[in-house]
């Protein structure tokens, strides 16, 4: 199993798709679907089999999905997301995007040329919908804790989430670490731009359910 400290896609090369539980995916679609637009697409730049965009194709949303690869999504638009110019892609509702944990040496190549360093993917996943549609879309984004907290105060990543350079969180998912099959790896859902949300909620399989929110301190 993956570990935080075994997981590092530039030292050790593992398999990169590690495949959203349909469980995760219906959680996040019924607290999301009410709060968007239906008038545009919802966009999963690292599509995959689909697990993230299949509940909303099955509730009537029009849904794009990009890949480097076909991994089952029926009309995957294979591109390099990473190297999209602006104005390429409609803005959509919502991006809805749980990054590869790890990549293949091409985008590995790309991301250290375009990004610097030994990036955090998901954060690199994140500044390219910022950079193609703006800091106000509505964004879903699978990812380590480590992109929001462990940080110090004069950290680039710290400074860009206090300055606003990063849109403010509207909610947060809390995943248990054994969530993803194979996986043991600490995991959260960051949800940004999307309004009338609690601000935090634990996952919950409940056989289809909609989420509940979380309780108050007073509630017994």
């Amino acid at each position: 199993m993956y570990r935080v400290d075994r997981n590092n896609f530039y030292d050790a090369q593992k398999r990169a798709t590690v495949y959203t539980p349909p469980g995760v995916s219906r959680f996040v679609f019924d607290l999301v679907a009410p709060k968007i637009e239906r008038t545009k697409p919802v966009l999963d730049p690292c599509v995959g089999a689909g697990a993230l965009l299949l509940p909303f194709d099955q509730n009537g949303f029009d849904t794009v999905g990009i890949d480097i690869e076909k991994q089952g999504f029926p009309g995957t638009r294979i591109a390099n997301y990473l190297a999209m110019e602006k104005g390429k892609l409609a803005t959509p509702s919502l991006v809805i995007m749980n990054p590869p944990f790890n990549i293949d040496d091409k985008t590995k190549a790309y991301v250290k040329a375009h990004y610097g360093g030994r990036p955090l993917l998901p954060e690199v996943w994140l500044q390219k919908a910022i950079a193609l549609f703006g800091r106000e879309v509505p964004m879903v984004l699978f990812t380590p804790y480590g992109l929001r907290l462990n940080q110090c105060e004069d950290s680039a990543r710290w400074q860009k989430f206090v300055s606003g350079v990063y849109p403010e969180i509207s909610s947060i998912i809390s995943l248990p670490k054994n969530i993803f099959d194979g996986v043991l790896f600490h995991s959260e859902i960051l949800l940004f731009n999307i309004a009338g949300l609690s601000g935090h909620y634990f996952y919950r399989d409940a056989g289809g359910a909609s989420p509940t929110p979380p309780l108050s301190p007073l509630s017994q």
